[in-house]
């Protein structure tokens, strides 16, 4: 751990700090796993093909943002593959860009960071998406059967809610 995290201060002392901080985290309802799940199967007991699957899409993403240069030209990155408690992994990625390409005001920054609910009409799947995964509607006496409240009859994600994962 020790000579790890010295070649990632390594990292920052010669490209400086980092730019961009990025999260992926494996969604047990990606259609790869729905697919490959047989009827008696549960995900918590398919560790191998979440590993798998996730790893695939982790690789894609790594390249779309160090070859394909998604949010441009990278000159260092580091990345850390860790298992949550429910078992899902995940990956923290530091980026590190190009001198001429830093991040140097918020311009910059909305041209990478979008906050907007997508357009139903131009992107009605990608809404969809980001209502059902990114944001926290109604529950309790609100709504009962919302996805936080349906096993009790609190809502898990307040009492539960860590940085990064649900933002109330």
């Amino acid at each position: 751990m020790t000579k790890r995290y010295m070649d990632a201060m390594s990292l920052v002392q010669r490209y400086d700090k980092p730019d961009v901080f990025l999260t992926m985290t494996c969604n047990p309802n990606w259609p790869e796993i729905k697919c490959e799940l047989k009827h008696s199967d549960e995900i918590q007991n398919r560790p191998d093909l979440l590993v798998r699957i996730f790893r695939a899409k982790f690789e894609e993403l790594k390249t779309d943002l160090v070859k394909r240069k998604l949010l441009g030209p990278i000159a260092a990155y580091v990345y850390v593959i860790e298992f949550q408690k429910r078992g899902l992994p995940h990956a923290h990625f530091l980026l590190m860009f190009k001198r001429n390409s830093k991040i140097r005001n918020s311009i910059q920054v909305d041209e990478i960071v979008s906050s907007e609910i997508p357009d139903k009409k131009n992107y009605p799947y990608l809404r969809v998406t980001v209502v059902k995964h990114m944001m926290h509607g109604p529950c309790e006496n609100l709504n009962p059967k919302n996805v936080c409240c349906v096993a009790v009859k609190y809502c898990v994600m307040v009492s539960t809610n860590t940085i990064g994962e649900v933002d109330i």
